[in-house]
């Protein structure tokens, strides 16, 4: 236990000394009563000897109360608190949707969206990210375990490729939500330069979901894994090719969930672009690949990622504060009670 403001009770004491040899005059005038002469007789009796004896204990007796009182006041205003340094450590892992947000993937988006939503009680306590990309990538939702946040941004992606679809797969600019204009998740950063760079921009994609991990650098041995999706269907040039993303996937050692939508579920990818993806993933990055069902790919992500390890996660030093006063409350309130007591005693 420690006092907050130390400075508060070295104040109090100087004033009590200070008070203490403090010694105001006495008035040697008599201004109520009458002198009643003779009374060395009366102090020299054995009653008088007793009752003074008594008055002066019950006297020294109040006073070391009273100092008491305003010592434990002085401690009080100076705030006895317990201060603790925690380290807050979590084991967990750190887990990114990647999903590629071309209008051709709309569907597909929208049921991966609904499975990663049932899938989140499954793996709570993991930290989860969103990145979305098409020519290029964005987070749309940084690394958190706020899971009220997260699914936030699940319920508007979800929102936004409901109106795509009911659009015939054209989303529109803008969509007023209460009374204010937002963007589609098609629109502003991940359409960056699409006129002249294409779209499906899958490595791109896959590289920026790569690096949007915090310290990959400098903490490799972070358990991290990348759920990401694509039909695989390029238009343009990427910077990054799949494989070389793959790659670098490999190189920080992230455990890469890919998935494909079949040819029945999406008429852009093709048997040569999924089996293409699937030997990169493969091959490249050590990973696992999925298409298809998109229930079974759930299933199957939920008990590979459980059986993922998890590593430490330091987080900042936080200090507590705990106020203590019950203790000196208890005393002074004791002492305060004795003080009365003794008080009504101390008559001469």
């Amino acid at each position: 236990m420690e006092l907050m403001y130390p400075i508060a009770l070295i104040i109090c004491i100087v004033l009590l000394i200070a008070l203490f040899f403090l010694k105001p005059k006495k008035d040697k005038v008599y201004t109520n009563g009458k002198k009643v002469a003779n009374t060395k007789y009366i102090k020299e009796t054995e009653y008088y000897e007793k009752k003074v004896k008594r008055y002066k204990i019950l006297s020294n007796i109040i006073k070391g109360l009273s100092l008491v009182c305003i010592l434990v006041t002085c401690i009080l205003i100076a705030r006895p608190v317990k201060i603790q340094t925690k380290s807050e450590e979590k084991y967990n892992r750190d887990i990114i949707l990647g999903l590629d947000i071309s209008t051709s993937q709309c569907e597909v988006n929208l049921e991966l969206i609904k499975k990663f939503k049932e899938i989140i009680p499954s793996i709570e306590g993991d930290r989860i990210g969103i990145v979305l990309y098409n020519t290029a990538p964005i987070v749309y939702c940084p690394m958190t375990d706020d899971y009220e946040y997260i699914n936030e941004c699940f319920s508007h992606i979800e929102e936004q490729l409901e109106i795509a679809i009911a659009n015939n797969g054209n989303p529109p600019f803008a969509y007023e939500e209460d009374g204010v204009e937002t963007p589609m998740i098609w629109y502003g950063g991940v359409a960056t330069d699409s006129e002249s760079r294409g779209s499906s921009l899958v490595g791109d994609g896959l590289a920026g979901t790569i690096f949007s991990f915090p310290d990959i650098k400098k903490d490799i041995e972070r358990t991290r894994i990348i759920i990401f999706a694509t039909d695989n269907a390029v238009e343009g040039t990427e910077t990054i090719s799949l494989e070389e993303a793959c790659e670098i996937c490999n190189k920080y050692k992230i455990n890469l969930y890919a998935y494909c939508p079949s040819i029945d579920m999406n008429i852009y990818t093709s048997n040569e672009k999924i089996a293409s993806y699937k030997r990169a993933v493969e091959q490249k990055a050590n990973g696992k690949f999925y298409t298809g069902s998109l229930t079974q790919m759930a299933s199957n992500i939920v008990n590979e990622i459980k059986e993922t390890k998890t590593s430490l996660l330091k987080t900042s030093k936080k200090t507590y504060v705990t106020d203590y006063p019950e203790v000196f409350l208890v005393i002074i309130v004791i002492t305060f009670l004795v003080l009365i007591f003794v008080e009504k005693r101390a008559k001469l």
